[in-house]
Parts: structure tokens; C-alpha cells; sequence
């Protein structure tokens, strides 16, 4: 039995979300369906982490099992063919056995993309959050250098998420910018659900004057959800690597 790890890109604007949900169509359930043309019988893709509805991926993990005799580099072949436009695997590879896309995982890095100029984009309108309103970006990253560290992140949660440990490190985090499009970068051991979309959120706050950054620490002390900024959409959020 082999163990076939996938690096996978996509464009999650059509889909809801990478796990397979009943009657939806997913990136998960795409990828298996095809991989089933090619191998013949049903096969199950464990990805290194869920991504929501519509959130999209330069580089998610999966991986799985199986006995063909088919290398890694023609799977992957056989695979982009069948694959639709927006779903690409960047690269298939034989590993260990025991490898586990999501269990083995050490690190994550997100990015969200925010387009911040006076009129919309035609082109970036799936991939950014359009802020026709100005950002005050020093003091945006005054506040995320608060999050990096160990911390208990429950307060930037979302309501649904009711798992016991909150608690999560962060090991980097960063604002860059190059002309209009501002990108804020996150990398972590581990993300709770939205956890990445209500930081953004946040910020965004302090960015337009409503908060200050001092309040991050607060909101992190208090575990109180209703404190944080509003989950920002996911069109701006991108997976963009996975690290072992």
C-alpha cells in the first residue's frame, strides 16, 4: 500500500468549502471522484486542514492510499487532466506510509489579500476584499504583532466552534504591501475555525480608527467572542503553504 501526498491549488469561489458535504460539490469531493476514474475504485483524500466556502489554496496537503501501480508523476497527469480549470495539483509524490497530511503538519501560513484604492476591481473582486476607505496600516501592524506567541485564541473563534483547547502559537505575522493590494500573512502551529478571518476582521477596526491596538491583548485576556472584529469574507484568504 502506497501513500501518494498531493500539493494542491485552488480556486475556491465555486465550491463550498475543501470537505465533502452531501449534495455539494467540494474541492475534497472533486479530487476523489477523479481519482476514482483513474484508479477504479473509491479513494479518500485527507487534506492537511479544512478551507470554507469559497476560501482558496496555493498550496494544500492531502494525501492518500493506494495500490496502483501508476507513478506518482502520471497520477498526477491523469489527475489535471480530469480536474476542472479552477482545481490544480502542483505536485504528487510518493512518502513514508505512516505520512498524514493533516496529523503531521508543523506549521501553516494564510495570507488575505484586501484591495484598498477608491473604486472597485474587476479582476481582483474573487481574491481581495475590496476597502475603498483609507487604513491606517502602522497601527494595523502595531496590533497584529500582538497575536504572535503562544495565546488563548477563544475570543477568535466563531460561535459555532465549541472545542476545548483555544489555545494556539503563532510564529509570524506580518502586512505587506505592493501598490494597492495589501496582504497580511499569518503562520501558525495550528488555526481555530475563522480564526484567520476574524483577526483580519479586527484589525480592519483598528485600520479604520474604531479600535486601538492595545484592545488585541484585552480581547485575547477576556475570551470573550464578542469583543473581536466581524469574520472578514473568505474570498481574500488563501492557504498558502503547509509545513512538515
Amino acid at each position: 500500500m502506497r501513500t501518494i501526498k498531493l500539493t494542491i491549488e485552488y480556486d475556491g469561489t465555486l465550491y463550498h468549502g475543501w470537505q465533502v458535504q452531501p449534495g455539494l460539490v467540494t474541492i475534497q469531493g472533486v479530487v476523489q471522484d477523479c481519482l476514482a476514474r483513474i484508479l477504479g475504485h473509491p479513494v479518500y483524500v485527507q487534506g492537511a486542514g479544512r478551507t470554507d466556502a469559497g476560501v482558496h489554496a496555493i498550496g494544500q496537503t492531502a494525501h492518500f492510499r493506494c495500490e496502483s501501480k501508476h507513478s506518482s508523476a502520471v497520477i498526477m497527469r491523469a489527475l489535471n487532466a480530469l480536474l476542472p480549470d479552477d482545481i490544480v495539483i502542483r505536485q504528487a509524490e510518493d512518502v513514508h506510509p505512516s505520512f498524514h497530511a493533516q496529523f503531521d503538519a508543523k506549521e501553516k501560513e494564510y495570507r488575505y489579500y484586501l484591495l484598498c484604492q477608491p473604486e472597485r476591481s474587476a479582476f481582483f473582486r474573487r481574491y481581495a476584499l475590496f476597502v475603498p476607505t483609507p487604513l491606517d496600516l502602522d497601527q494595523m501592524r502595531n496590533a497584529l504583532a500582538r497575536i504572535v506567541g503562544t495565546h488563548d485564541f477563544f475570543s477568535f473563534s466563531t460561535a459555532g466552534d465549541e472545542r476545548e483547547n483555544t489555545v494556539r502559537t503563532i510564529t509570524s505575522a506580518d502586512i505587506g504591501q505592493e501598490g494597492h493590494l495589501v496582504a497580511i500573512t499569518v503562520r501558525g502551529e495550528g488555526f481555530l475555525h475563522k480564526m484567520v478571518r476574524r483577526i483580519v476582521g479586527t484589525l480592519l477596526e483598528v485600520g479604520r480608527g474604531r479600535m486601538v491596538a492595545d484592545q488585541i491583548t484585552q480581547i485575547l485576556q477576556a475570551r470573550d467572542k464578542r469583543l473581536a472584529g466581524p469574520s472578514a469574507p473568505p474570498h481574500g484568504l488563501f492557504l498558502m503553504s503547509v509545513r512538515y
